[in-house]
């Protein structure tokens, strides 16, 4: 039996490169990529999913069609791939469009901010910040959150916070004005 190699960031930033690399629309692209992510491969959903938030950070809203995909995803995968599980996550925060999506994924993410491992707390806190730019009942909620990862969280989450606050702020202002 051959052991598969682990995915490493060097995987990840070559798929993203060969993925960007071809003309848009990306049909063809997208749907090879949620079919992978759909699979029933624990280590091929967690590597289409990391792909998955890398494009969507570079392009948001370039999987907005699968938006509802992505959050029932993040929702239903198990406990033990969490990493899959953050990844679908912080995608589909990034290409959620509507409210609606957007709410509808807010449980998971406070849930997801209370979890024992470090990386999903971190993922869960910037997929907030996130939603919280276009949702500003969840802006104060947001706010403390990660006004608190910054001065005492991890190294990963004092990361995220100094990464999601800004444009957390920017939102806030321009409303006020």
């Amino acid at each position: 039996m051959a052991v598969r190699r682990s995915w490493k960031d060097a995987d990840g930033v070559a798929a993203t490169r060969e993925f960007l690399r071809r003309p848009p629309p990306r049909r063809a692209a997208i749907r090879d990529l949620m079919t992978v992510l759909l699979s029933e491969n624990p280590f091929d959903c967690r590597c289409a999913a990391d792909l998955a938030r890398r494009v969507s950070a570079r392009e948001p809203g370039i999987l907005a069609q699968y938006a509802d995909v992505l959050i029932d995803l993040a929702a239903e995968l198990p406990l033990e791939q969490w990493q899959a599980r953050g990844y679908a996550t912080l995608a589909a925060a990034l290409n959620a469009s509507t409210r609606a999506q957007r709410m509808k994924l807010a449980p998971l993410v406070r849930s997801l901010v209370e979890d024992e491992r470090n990386a999903v707390r971190a993922m869960a806190l910037e997929a907030l910040g996130i939603l919280a730019v276009a949702e500003p009942e969840l802006r104060e909620e947001a706010m403390i959150l990660l006004e608190h990862a910054r001065r005492e969280g991890t190294c990963a989450m004092r990361s995220r916070a100094c990464r999601v606050l800004p444009p957390l702020l920017e939102a806030e202002r321009e409303e006020r004005q």
